[in-house]
């Protein structure tokens, strides 16, 4: 497997956070359900959109090294999510053609590899790992571990090790003993397994390196019971602000009423605007308009409910762009 070292340049906040990373694309929620309900989702945590293009899902089957990758399309917005979920939608579908539950449909971005022969990526249980890459084999993230001691007779990675676990086999007490955070017959135990896995808020980076020696999985994420969907489309993330003060990026953009009554406020800048984006505090994208650069003055209205501080983003058909904090009210 190809590994290539990575140097991050850590973003300083203007909120007296702690430096972070928050630099490039991670892996945000693991979806591992019933029959065919598989997803991965993808959080882009950095101040600008990210042309996915550049980006594959690699699977690696039961603790091999032979990667089975999907190449990615489209765009991923500022502090926003992009859902891939196994495409099976065939309503008649039976066996291994079940429909993925209409829950889990409507929260995809994309569906992919519906043929398994074709490509296998979506196909993942327990036992196997995940990587985000860059087309180029750059190693983004890593979801569990490529490669041994994971054998295909596993289940998959829980949050117990060294720890010896007696049940019933067929009615007969058997012993077994875990290593490597490798619950092997016990199913039960495994966290990667009939789960959905969400990223830990602290979270600010993808995992570059194989973990070594082993994948503990409750270090970086949190368990949900199997075909849980709810918290598919949004991710909370300490990387919460922009790594740019409120400015104007030596532009002139005025825009007021500030506080903004009823979610009506106006823009007036000295050149066309491409697109306003507006974001909560936490850094969340609540709203998003493209202008394709038609006007100069808008009045623009989003969602009278909007209450407290957000910040506004306004790109200019040139490419500067200017953040604005407006107090809603």
């Amino acid at each position: 497997m190809k590994k290539t070292l990575l140097f991050i340049f850590a973003i300083f906040f203007t909120t007296a956070m702690v430096a972070q990373e928050c630099s490039d694309l991670f892996i945000s929620e693991y979806v591992e359900g019933s029959g065919n309900n598989k997803a991965i989702e993808i959080y882009n945590p950095t101040n600008e959109p990210v042309d996915l293009a550049n980006y594959k899902l690699v699977r690696y089957s039961n603790g091999g090294t032979v990667p089975y990758g999907v190449g990615l399309a489209g765009t991923i917005q500022s502090k926003t999510t992009y859902v891939v979920v196994l495409d099976k939608r065939d309503p008649n579908g039976i066996g291994f053609e079940q429909p993925v539950d209409s829950a889990l449909q409507i929260k995809a971005d994309t569906f992919l590899c519906p043929v398994y022969e074709v490509n296998r990526m979506m196909y993942f249980n327990g036992n196997d790992a995940v990587t985000l890459e860059k087309t180029d084999g750059t190693i983004v993230d890593i979801f569990g571990r490529v490669g041994p001691p994971m054998t295909k007779e596993d289940n998959g990675w829980g949050n117990i090790n060294d720890t010896t676990i007696t049940y019933n086999s067929g009615g007969v007490p058997t012993e077994y003993t875990i290593h490597d955070y490798i619950v092997g017959p016990l199913f039960w135990l495994s966290w990667t397994k009939d789960h959905t896995l969400i990223r830990k808020t602290n979270v600010s980076q993808g995992v570059k390196e194989n973990p070594d020696p082993y994948f503990v999985v409750d270090m970086q994420w949190d368990s949900l019971p199997k075909n849980t969907f709810d918290s598919l489309g949004f991710h909370n993330c300490d990387c919460t602000t922009f790594g740019i003060h409120e400015n104007n990026v030596a532009l002139n953009i005025h825009v007021y009423p500030n506080p903004v009554i009823n979610g009506e406020f106006s823009i007036e800048s000295e050149e066309s605007i491409e697109s306003i984006e507006i974001f909560d505090i936490t850094g969340r994208l609540v709203e998003a308009k493209e202008m394709a650069g038609r006007l100069e003055n808008i009045k623009f209205k989003t969602d009278s409910n909007l209450s407290g501080l957000y910040l506004v983003k306004i790109q200019l058909s040139s490419g500067k762009v200017g953040t604005k904090k407006l107090l809603f009210k």
